[in-house]
């Protein structure tokens, strides 16, 4: 089996270069996850919303969400 190599990246975060607020692409429940592996933020977004991430500290951080079903991370810069 090859499984399917046409599938589609769901699209999660809208910007992953940010300064106070995520802009999310879909409905989700979404887990913010820094470096070392620590979920600092937590959330239900909707399609156009934001989360403020204003108080985290500068560097790169994962974004996890499920969106239709499937399983999707995205890493995001905070700068």
């Amino acid at each position: 089996a090859t499984g399917n190599t046409n599938v589609t990246k769901a699209s999660l975060v809208k910007n992953t270069v940010v300064s106070n607020n995520i802009l999310f692409a879909t409905k989700a429940d979404v887990k913010v996850i820094s470096m070392n592996g620590l979920v600092v933020k937590t959330a239900s977004v909707n399609e156009n919303t934001t989360l403020d991430v204003a108080s985290l500290a500068k560097g790169m951080y994962i974004v996890t969400g499920t969106v239709n079903g499937q399983a999707v991370s995205q890493k995001i810069i905070k700068k």
